[in-house]
C-alpha cells in the first residue's frame, strides 16, 4: 500500500485504547537466568514468574518467584524464591510451566537421551509459597527424552506432550513417529496415571502435542504437519495439520470431541497448532509457516454440530504483524489476548500486545492494547502472556544489555465489558482415540 494511502487509512480509523500495568512484578532478589522472567503463570491472586536454567553439577537448581495479592490491592513478594530439587546433572529446568488453583508443574528436561521428567509442586502455607510433591515420569521401559515438551493442568488433570519443543542450542531434536500425550489426575496422596492419548497412526501425526491447552474438562492438543526445524537437521513433516479436541465425560472418561482441519487457503502453512488456547468454549489457534515468516491466528467456537470457524484475529492498521504473531495466545473473559514480539508500529517500535473481543454482531476486533510504562526487552514484548479472569500477565524478562534486571511480569487489569455475546453449545464425536493404562507416577 502506498505510503500515503495508509497515512489517509490510518486517520480514519479510530485509535485503539491503551492500558498500562496495574502492577509491576520483579522478582525480590537477583536472579540466575540470563531471561528470568520469560516463563510467567497466573491462578486467581497469585502469580509465579521464572527462567530457564542449565545444571552442571545436579542437585538444587532455579528460581520460581511468587507473588499474592492482598486484600489492600498490592501484591506482596515471597521473599524466599522456590528452587527445584534432586536435579539430575546435565538437565535444564523452567523451560515450562503449567499454573493452575494450587498446583505447578514445571520441566526437567535431560540432554542424555534417557527420559526427561515433570517435578510437581502444591502450594500449601511456608515462605516460598511451594512444595515439591513428586515427579511424574513415563512409565517404567517407555523411553521419552522429550516428555514435557509441553504442558497443560487445570489443577486437578494433568496433559504431559511427548513432542520435542526443547531448546537444545545446536542439538537436533528426537522426532517420534507416534508421540503422546500422558495424562494424569491429582489425588490426596500425589498425581496418578491415567494413560495416554496418541492419535491414529495412520495419519501420520509426526508432532501431536506440540501445543496443548486444557479448560473445562476440555483438552485441546496441537498436531502441526511440521515445526520449524532444529540446527542442523532437515525439515521433518507428518501426515496432516489438524488441532484434536478432547472432552472428559462425567464417567471420567476422556472421548474424541471432534478434529479442526486448516483452512484449505493456507495448506502452505504447515505449522497450524503450533500455538492454542481454550477456555473449554472456544479455541484460538496459531497457524505459521515452519519457515518463519508468516502467522495467523484462527477463532472456533463449540457449535451443536461441532467445532465452527468463527473468525481471524488482525490487529489494527497502525500494526504490522511479524511472523511471530500469536506466539503466544490467552484466553479469559471471554476475549483473547494476542502476543507478537516481532510486530512493528510505524515509530519502529517492536512488540505487542493486544486483547480482542466480539461485538454485538459476532465479529472479533482488537478492543484494547497494552502498553507497559516501564521499560523492557526489546524485541520481547509479547513473547508470553496468561490471563485469568480480567487479569492478564504480561512477561517481562531480564536483560542485563538493557538495564532490565532482576526480571519478572508486569499485570494489567482489564476493564469489565458488557453484554457480552454468548457462545452456543454442542460437540461432536468421532472414534479416534486411543487411551492406554499407565503405571501410577512416581
Amino acid at each position: 500500500m502506498p505510503l500515503f494511502a495508509l497515512s489517509m487509512l490510518l486517520a480514519t480509523v479510530p485509535p485503539i485504547p491503551m492500558i498500562s500495568q496495574s502492577a509491576v512484578l520483579d522478582a525480590p532478589s537477583p536472579t540466575v537466568s540470563p531471561t528470568f522472567g520469560m516463563v510467567i503463570g497466573i491462578s486467581g491472586d497469585r502469580v509465579v514468574a521464572a527462567g530457564p536454567d542449565p545444571s552442571k553439577e545436579g542437585g538444587s537448581l532455579g528460581q520460581i518467584a511468587t507473588f499474592q495479592l492482598q486484600s489492600t490491592g498490592e501484591w506482596s513478594t515471597f521473599k524466599e524464591m522456590q528452587s527445584v530439587d534432586q536435579v539430575r546433572r546435565g538437565a535444564m529446568v523452567l523451560q515450562r510451566l503449567a499454573f493452575a488453583g494450587e498446583q505447578m508443574l514445571v520441566t526437567e528436561d535431560r540432554r542424555d537421551g534417557l527420559s526427561s521428567s515433570v517435578v510437581t509442586f502444591e502450594a500449601p502455607p511456608g515462605p516460598s509459597g511451594w512444595r515439591q510433591v513428586s515427579r511424574l515420569e513415563p512409565p517404567a521401559g517407555s523411553q521419552e527424552p522429550a516428555f514435557g515438551g509441553a504442558l497443560a493442568t487445570d489443577g486437578a488433570i494433568a496433559a504431559v506432550a511427548t513432542v520435542d519443543m526443547r531448546v537444545l542450542g545446536d542439538k537436533a531434536r528426537t522426532v517420534q513417529v507416534a508421540p503422546k500425550v500422558f495424562l494424569f489426575e491429582r489425588v490426596p496422596d500425589g498425581w496418578k496415571g491415567l494413560g495416554f492419548l496418541q492419535r491414529d497412526a495412520a495419519k501420520q501425526p509426526t508432532f501431536f502435542g506440540a501445543s496443548l491447552a486444557l479448560a473445562k474438562n476440555t483438552l485441546v492438543i496441537g498436531c502441526p504437519k511440521a515445526i520449524m526445524a532444529a540446527p542442523h537437521q532437515a525439515l521433518v513433516q507428518g501426515g496432516d495439520s489438524a488441532v484434536v479436541v478432547y472432552r472428559r465425560g462425567n464417567d471420567g472418561a476422556w472421548a474424541l470431541d471432534g478434529e479442526i482441519s486448516p483452512p484449505p487457503h493456507r495448506l502452505d502453512y504447515l505449522g497450524f497448532g503450533t500455538t492454542i488456547a481454550t477456555d473449554g468454549e472456544r479455541i484460538v489457534v496459531r497457524q505459521a509457516q515452519v519457515s518463519g515468516t508468516g502467522a495467523e491466528v484462527l477463532v472456533y467456537r463449540r457449535g451443536t454440530t461441532g467445532w465452527l470457524y468463527d473468525g481471524e484475529l488482525q490487529p489494527q492498521v497502525d500494526i504490522v504483524r511479524g511472523p511471530g504473531w500469536g506466539v503466544t495466545l490467552a484466553v479469559a473473559d471471554n476475549r483473547i489476548v494476542v502476543g507478537d514480539p516481532t510486530a512493528l508500529s510505524p515509530n519502529q517500535m517492536t512488540g505487542y500486545v493486544g486483547v480482542f473481543a466480539r461485538s454485538a454482531e459476532g465479529n472479533w476486533g482488537e478492543s484494547l492494547r497494552l502498553k507497559p510504562s516501564v521499560a523492557v526487552t526489546s524485541s520481547r514484548w509479547g513473547v508470553a502472556v496468561r490471563a485469568d479472569g480480567r487479569r492478564v500477565l504480561v512477561a517481562r524478562p531480564a536483560s542485563e544489555r538493557e538495564g532490565i534486571t532482576p526480571g519478572g511480569a508486569l499485570v494489567f487489569t482489564l476493564p469489565e465489558q458488557r453484554d457480552a455475546p454468548p457462545v452456543s453449545t454442542g460437540a461432536v464425536s468421532a472414534p479416534d482415540v486411543q487411551l492406554a493404562p499407565i503405571a501410577p507416577a512416581k
